[in-house]
């Protein structure tokens, strides 16, 4: 296991223990559980390097209590294996939450990795930045399994209608990426791609190098409150992008040189219901975001996000549909590389049938501005207890510089199998 990925795999049992060692915990405990069990196969329709691949992840975890204390010890496994050309596999051990807290009837305190999910839309959240992204299979999976527990210290206070959330990033550990070979991999040295550009010809061969990790990620904070119909909240984050942006140094060989730019992000957010649909609205306002000029040179500028989302169940019936329209704009006077204006609609549409033992969904994303098209068509037999067998393709198309366009030749049906005991 390499460096980085042992460090992330202890930073938060380090944090955990350090606290514990002075803290009686004569706690009682829940007992080892099994969070979940995953086992997926895939196969490739397209030639993108690969014919098939294998997903195994499996996530165990701790808990127990004393008095006003807490704790929780977590971690999980995760296996991947891609077949043909670029055939690798990689086991990864990683953190999930590995905490001590401390609550009282109206503070709690947390310390050590734990889960951070600001925002209240789904798929596409802007204030969502606390968290570390898992990006090891692009968009493949939802939102919240695309979060992972982070390194922090963690203060909340519960008034009456209100919560006051801080949160600062002690330790920064990156995004979990895909192995260099993976066809998920936002980088593509051999056909000279990037996600985000698009075709970009003079990276053909360039050498990838990680960025350095060291320092702190941030912190900020989130107040959120009930009103009168509806929910809001603001929120001021200094924080650092877990995902990495590549940035062209030209050289005698090209070499993109991976970068977690700090960046000051105000957001506001809404939430309520009304004409038989609960609508959520999140507004993001980012001081910095990376970017390329066409000669190269590397710089940050500006963005405003707004996403307006609906859920509704049409007809009262058990069709759950989610639809959100968002908008991206970085405002720049320099010719970029990158596309400094998206507009998209998301969605999900969840329909149970066969006395609930079976489900249907459909998530999708379609470029507005741009030519960009993603589908998830899955079949789900939920009849046996706390287990999922599930039948699902991968179908992406669009422009070369959109996330569409640039998996187009990644189509791919999937079986799997997943369980929580």
């Amino acid at each position: 296991m390499q460096g980085q990925q042992m460090r992330g795999a202890w930073v938060g049992s380090g944090l955990l223990l350090a606290a514990l060692g002075g803290v009686p915990l004569a706690a009682s405990a829940e007992g080892l559980k099994v969070d979940a069990l995953r086992l997926e196969v895939g196969g490739f329709a397209d030639d993108p390097g690969a014919s098939g691949s294998v997903l195994a992840h499996g996530a165990v975890s701790l808990q127990g209590n004393n008095g006003d204390w807490s704790y929780a010890l977590g971690a999980r496994l995760d296996a991947h294996a891609q077949y043909g050309d670029r055939d690798f596999d990689r086991v990864r051990l990683d953190y999930t939450e590995n905490y001590l807290r401390w609550q009282q009837k109206d503070v709690r305190v947390t310390l050590g990795t734990q889960n951070v999910l600001w925002g209240r839309v789904d798929e596409i959240s802007p204030t969502d930045r606390m968290g570390r992204v898992d990006f090891s299979r692009a968009v493949l999976d939802k939102l919240p399994d695309r979060r992972r527990a982070v390194p922090a210290v963690r203060a909340e206070y519960f008034g009456e209608r209100f919560k006051l959330d801080s949160v600062w990033l002690p330790v920064f550990d990156d995004a979990v990426m895909p192995d260099a070979r993976s066809v998920w991999n936002p980088v593509d040295t051999t056909n000279g791609r990037i996600l985000g550009i698009g075709s970009l010809p003079g990276i053909v061969g360039a050498r990838v190098v990680k960025a350095d990790i060291h320092g702190s990620g941030g912190g900020g904070v989130r107040l959120t409150a009930e009103g009168e119909g509806f929910d809001y909240g603001f929120s001021l984050q200094r924080i650092r992008q877990s995902q990495p942006y590549y940035k062209v140094v030209p050289a005698a060989q090209v070499v993109l040189q991976a970068v977690h730019p700090f960046s000051t992000v105000l957001g506001v957010e809404l939430e309520t219901e009304r004409l038989g649909a609960t609508w959520r609205m999140e507004v993001a306002a980012n001081s910095a975001v990376p970017l390329t000029t066409q000669s190269f040179q590397y710089r940050t500028e500006p963005a405003l996000d707004i996403v307006l989302g609906a859920e509704f169940f049409p007809g009262d019936s058990e069709t759950r549909v989610t639809l959100q329209l968002a908008g991206h704009r970085t405002f720049t006077n320099k010719a970029v590389l990158d596309r400094t204006r998206i507009y998209s609609l998301t969605g999900e549409i969840e329909h149970p049938f066969a006395n609930g033992r079976w489900r249907a969904d459909l998530r999708f994303s379609l470029g507005l501005n741009d030519r960009d098209r993603y589908f998830n068509p899955r079949l789900t037999y939920t009849g046996i207890d706390q287990q999922e067998i599930y039948l699902a393709a991968h179908l992406f198309s669009g422009a070369s510089n959109t996330l569409g366009g640039f998996y187009r030749r990644n189509d791919t049906l999937v079986i799997g199998w997943q369980g929580k005991f």
